[in-house]
């Protein structure tokens, strides 16, 4: 879950080999303010000040959330891989959800972890994670890969394409080829900030065959163009928003 606008602030933490970061997300006082969700391939433990955690899944969906000026929230982003480490569920499980972090752990490990996220802290409980590197390259190289580079990214890695695509799924809850535009989309994001940087420029430095494919691309990914992606990021009173959150509860979706 990648969140920019004000009050909002990550930090490295421990174990980055599972872990990306811990960041915390403060509500707004400009009016109609909020925080903008887009794709990242990760997944977040969501903490606020009354202890409630949630686990937020992976998604190819971006969201749009309206922040009352008083809340705060406090998360863990996990790597792309980390959701089988951590829980006993793949990542394609919780695609699209969220859950109350309750639902995934014992009480007293979701209490130990809820209290670790909100002080910014990677949980005791999960200091020795055992990560395959195997796994975890083969990600880091479909991030990076061209749509149809699946196949090649799993001989790199010394899997076959059909087991590559299983483990794709298992690990992230994407497919190969979604993986793939969730990494262009996190190339696009840290470029389109710089001033006079061309959006044809953008494109082909993030990968994309030209600027109409970038913004085919963009459209699908974020519900927006490139140009009002920069726009929008340039003045977060210009957003707009799904709902309005007032706690970590008002995220949990039901099925």
């Amino acid at each position: 879950m990648e969140t920019f606008g004000p009050a909002y602030v990550e930090q490295p933490c421990d174990l980055p080999d599972a872990f990306r970061c811990v960041w915390v997300r403060r509500g707004s006082l400009a009016p109609g303010a909020g925080a903008t969700v887009l794709p990242d391939a990760c997944t977040d433990i969501v903490v606020d000040a009354t202890g409630t955690a949630v686990v937020v899944g992976p998604t190819m969906t971006p969201h749009r959330l309206a922040l009352l000026p008083a809340v705060t929230f406090r998360g863990l982003r996990l790597q792309p891989w980390s959701i089988p480490l951590l829980f006993r569920t793949t990542a394609a499980d919780l695609r699209d959800r969220v859950l109350p972090l309750q639902d995934l752990v014992a009480p007293r490990v979701a209490e130990e972890v809820a209290a670790a996220v909100w002080a910014g802290q990677v949980p005791r409980c999960w200091s020795s994670i055992d990560t395959s590197p195997w796994q975890m390259s083969l990600v880091k190289g479909l991030l990076h890969a061209p749509s149809g580079g699946v196949e090649r990214t799993g001989w790199s890695t010394g899997v076959s394409e059909r087991q590559a695509r299983r483990t794709t799924r298992e690990l992230t809850g994407l497919s190969p080829r979604e993986l793939a535009h969730v990494g262009r989309l996190t190339r696009v994001v840290s470029l389109i900030d710089r001033p006079g940087r061309s959006l044809a420029s953008i494109a082909v430095q993030s990968g994309y065959s030209d600027q109409a494919h970038l913004t085919r691309d963009l459209k699908q990914l974020t519900g927006v163009t490139p140009r009002a992606l920069r726009v929008e990021r340039a003045d977060p009173a210009l957003w707009t928003q799904d709902r309005t959150v007032a706690s970590a509860r008002d995220l949990v979706t039901h099925h």
